[in-house]
């Protein structure tokens, strides 16, 4: 029993899925939102300059953790010190900070300084699938009839959550993007379809949202009850004072960039190897996002 103990003593405890690391200079300080789910970071900057000691910063946590796919979202003057030090301008969300959009940047890890862009087959093969989006979505009705959407609990949520994951990589992880934000979910189905999830995140000092879809939908009913959810969603933040909202999907899914479509979001980014796909591996992502109100100083791209 002591022996039992002891060795259970010595086991490593298991890490978080997401965990806040922090790093301070004298010029320098920052915050890393690693997510070991999804092998990414977001970087959230706090202080401008020193950007050649936040690459090696970034670089060493990245490699120590097997992270592929680095993200931060910057102010419009910020862009070219992170592009500098070989991050890549991948895209805007249009009030992300309320009045203003935010840029962001991403990079690839891999061995070299430079990182990795969307290749110009993904790019093309991105617009095929927005272009047929746009067609199948004008067939799509206002109200969805057969589509049940209602609010869920975060326990039945991440429990699904959970029991996907189990399978492998799923799509949704539900898991913290923001520090000191708040969520709501809800569940979709339209007829026999599986029931899905979705979620937001949103922070009300910033006004913006992230909207995350637990399973990517297969087939047209999935696609339909995921459209409601997101239109239903769309309202809810609308009400809660939400200004602008974004969500990151395959650029090679038809039904999810449809629902996109169909619920008001357009295309204002693409972003490279930023989603773990079903095997394993990587795959680009379209930055869709949707201005939830009117009045900020930035238009779309």
């Amino acid at each position: 029993m002591v022996q039992a103990k002891a060795a259970a003593a010595k086991r490593p405890k298991k890490k978080p899925n997401v965990e806040e690391l922090y790093f301070r200079s004298d010029s320098a300080y920052l915050c890393l939102l690693l997510n070991r789910r999804t092998r990414s970071i977001r970087v959230v900057d706090f202080r401008a300059g020193a950007l050649p000691a936040k690459r090696l910063y970034i670089q060493s946590v990245a490699t120590q953790e097997n992270v592929a796919k680095v993200i931060t979202l910057v102010e419009k003057d910020e862009v070219s010190s992170w592009t500098r030090v070989g991050f890549v301008r991948e895209g805007t969300i249009p009030g992300f900070y309320k009045r203003s959009d935010g840029h962001l940047c991403g990079c690839v890890i891999g061995d070299k300084t430079a990182s990795i862009e969307v290749s110009d087959a993904d790019a093309k093969h991105a617009e095929r699938t927005i272009n047929a989006a746009k067609r199948a979505a004008k067939d799509i009705p206002e109200k969805i009839k057969g589509a049940s959407v209602r609010p869920a609990t975060e326990k039945d949520a991440l429990a699904a959550r959970d029991a996907a994951w189990r399978k492998g990589p799923a799509f949704g992880s539900f898991d913290m993007f923001g520090r000191d934000a708040q969520r709501i979910y809800f569940d979709a189905s339209f007829k026999r379809s599986k029931a899905n999830y979705i979620s937001a995140e949103f922070q009300d000092c910033f006004g913006h949202s992230l909207i995350e879809i637990l399973r990517i939908p297969t087939s047209e009913n999935e696609m339909l009850a995921v459209t409601a959810a997101l239109r239903v969603l769309g309202d809810d933040l609308q009400e809660r004072g939400i200004v602008s909202s974004f969500a990151f999907a395959p650029f090679d899914n038809l039904e999810t960039a449809t629902a996109f479509v169909a619920a008001g979001y357009r295309k204002t980014g693409l972003l490279a190897k930023a989603l773990l796909d079903s095997d394993g591996s990587r795959k680009d992502a379209i930055l869709w996002t949707r201005k939830l109100a009117s009045g900020l100083d930035e238009a779309y791209e």
